[in-house]
């Protein structure tokens, strides 16, 4: 399976929506697609985009925490399949020279990728089965540029952020 790397170029809440977007795109090409996530995820995923750090440890700084007291280290998350209409990840841990596959939720991955600064994978088939599918916006931005995008009002009930039709 070739992995692609990509990024998260775009994330997209709306308070009166149950499902948020978290639009991933080829860190060197065009092709892109939406994961439609929990709203808790996508707050933790901006957040950490914000290089906010709760005072307690969250679902997805335990996960971190328990790979680094084990003496891993995150190497990278991989979406590794879309079936019906549901991705797969998994998270690569590297542990004494051995890379272990953990399963994981999309929405979940990228949190901790994002926590630990890790680089986001997608199957080349996935990549381009979900490209099919999915209107990719016109997306130019770096996760570096995201936390200036984002803007204060990020996640006030921002309803205009999303638009069926881009």
């Amino acid at each position: 399976m070739r992995e692609v790397e990509c990024q998260i170029s775009k994330i997209i809440i709306n308070e009166k929506q149950d499902g948020q977007v978290i639009w991933i795109q080829e860190k060197d090409g065009g092709r892109a697609f939406a994961v439609i996530v929990g709203f808790f995820e996508a707050n933790a995923l901006r957040d950490r985009v914000k290089g906010f750090n709760p005072p307690r440890p969250m679902t997805h700084n335990l996960v971190a925490n328990v790979i680094h007291d084990l003496g891993g280290r995150l190497e990278r998350v991989v979406v590794t399949e879309l079936k019906n209409n549901t991705y797969y990840a998994r998270l690569v841990v590297g542990r004494d020279g051995q890379s272990v596959r953990i399963d994981a939720r999309p929405s979940d991955a990228l949190v901790v990728a994002v926590q630990e600064d890790a680089p986001i994978y997608v199957a080349e088939d996935v990549l381009n089965e979900a490209g099919k599918w999915t209107l990719a916006p016109h997306i130019d931005i770096s996760l570096e540029d995201l936390e200036d995008s984002l803007g204060d009002d990020f996640g006030e009930d921002n309803e205009g952020d999303f638009d069926e039709d881009e």
